[in-house]
């Protein structure tokens, strides 16, 4: 059997087709108004979705997209455009505001694929038999309960757990074959192969939130720190994630955004929708959030995709695409199977984005835009009000034209990004909602 059969063998029965699998009765914390399905509500056609290559991804070939005389027109606007706006004081896009995104990135720059906070290998934590004792043996329902609690502690503001859908895993990433070999530990042969080991059946998805304060700013340097701190905090999460699971005696990968397609798994373990501006859009946070993941050969209880409005809202609301400067994200009513370039990985619905354009425009403007996130009518304070508005939406399409409407009307201006300064921030410039465990 060829290693495509035997991906597309797993695939099939790795979505909770076969017997065994042992799945949570309910998320914990999860608002009651969101609903648990048997699979995503976008559709897959099973013919075309294969492993995606990294090196088609927009971040890595930006250059060949567009030619090499245009990147270099692009990077030289870039560095004029930062210089420009530091000397101008320009508020959002002052040094002191570059200085600060700056230093928010420390974290997740020492990190990479298998370097780091993600490096494969234990790191420090004592393995079981160190310590003399049996690895842990308890049932997939508590690992489930202690995986989860560990990662809430580690920063996670949301976690779910799904078998994972290898196809899901990129098939190359820095000019390596990502396989799956019956092997122990993974490992890397540079230049040649990153091996996944057959065992490593599982997937835990993980939501960074980002701060409000700094996401209603954008665009600007301010609301790009929310981008950047977040992925510094994913670092740590899925290295300490990943140290916890070692040390009960299992294989665990720590990843961020590489490896694999974060927002499928997250999709998958349930902890949101895919939207109009192809991210993933929470119950709790929207979009406001980063993803990371690990996978592991630790046995737990999964959990299911969740369905909340999302689908129904986002074919109506099209705040995102009409505020997009390069108008990136689709306009189209209803999402479909139609990629825009190679970027994209074919064989899934979705409104799919020209990453091109979305890219080009962060050189000429000299931040990070995600003004995707800032007008979109979830990313919002998890207040009563709020709570009632997206609980509506979940069970309903009546009055989604009428929320879309005050969502414009009230909500639609960027916050000043001086004030920010000024502000008497939470730990992380978070303000955590209180929850039920």
């Amino acid at each position: 059997m060829g290693d495509g059969q035997k991906v597309e063998e797993f695939t099939r029965s790795s979505m909770g087709k076969i017997s065994g699998v042992r799945w949570n009765k309910r998320r914990a914390g999860l608002p009651w108004w969101v609903e648990e399905i048997d699979s995503p509500r976008l559709a897959i056609d099973d013919k075309v979705y294969k492993r995606y290559d990294q090196s088609r991804n927009v971040l890595e070939a930006f250059e060949r997209y567009i030619g090499e005389k245009k990147y270099k027109d692009l990077l030289r606007v870039q560095r004029e455009v930062i210089a420009e706006h530091c000397r101008r004081e320009l508020i959002g896009y002052r040094l002191e505001d570059r200085a600060l995104e700056d230093a928010s990135w420390l974290l997740e720059r020492t990190g990479d694929l298998n370097k780091g906070f993600r490096s494969w290998k234990r790191m420090f934590v004592e393995t079981p038999k160190e310590r003399g004792v049996r690895r842990y043996e308890g049932s997939p329902e508590e690992a489930a309960r202690l995986v989860k609690a560990a990662a809430r502690y580690f920063g996670a503001a949301t976690v779910g757990i799904t078998l994972l859908d290898r196809r899901h895993i990129h098939a190359r990433e820095r000019g390596m074959d990502i396989v799956f070999e019956d092997v122990d530990e993974p490992y890397e042969e540079p230049g040649r192969k990153i091996v996944i080991p057959e065992k490593c059946k599982y997937a835990i998805a993980l939501a960074i939130q980002m701060p409000y304060a700094n996401i209603k700013r954008c665009p600007s340097v301010i609301g790009d720190v929310g981008t950047s701190l977040a992925y510094s905090r994913c670092e740590f999460l899925v290295g300490a994630l990943a140290e916890f699971i070692r040390g009960l005696g299992y294989v665990a990968i720590p990843s961020v955004n590489d490896l694999g397609s974060s927002v499928a798994i997250a999709v998958d373990a349930g902890l949101g929708e895919l939207g109009r501006n192809n991210l993933l859009i929470t119950p709790e946070y929207g979009p406001m959030v980063r993803l990371a993941k690990v996978i592991t050969d630790l046995p737990m209880a999964c959990d299911k995709p969740i369905s909340f409005g999302v689908l129904e809202f986002c074919k109506e609301c099209k705040l995102c695409a009409e505020a997009c400067p390069p108008k990136a994200i689709s306009m189209k009513d209803e999402p479909d199977f139609e990629v825009v370039g190679e970027w994209n990985n074919p064989g899934h619905q979705a409104w799919f984005e020209n990453g091109v354009s979305c890219y080009a425009y962060w050189h000429m403007s000299g931040s990070y835009c995600s003004l995707c996130l800032s007008v979109c009518p979830w990313t919002k304070k998890d207040t009563f009000f709020h709570s009632v508005v997206k609980a509506t939406i979940a069970k309903t399409t009546l009055f989604n034209k009428f929320f879309i409407l005050m969502d414009k009307l009230f909500y639609g201006k960027r916050r000043d990004p001086a004030k920010w300064w000024r502000m008497n921030l939470p730990e992380y410039g978070i303000d955590s909602p209180k929850r039920k465990f």
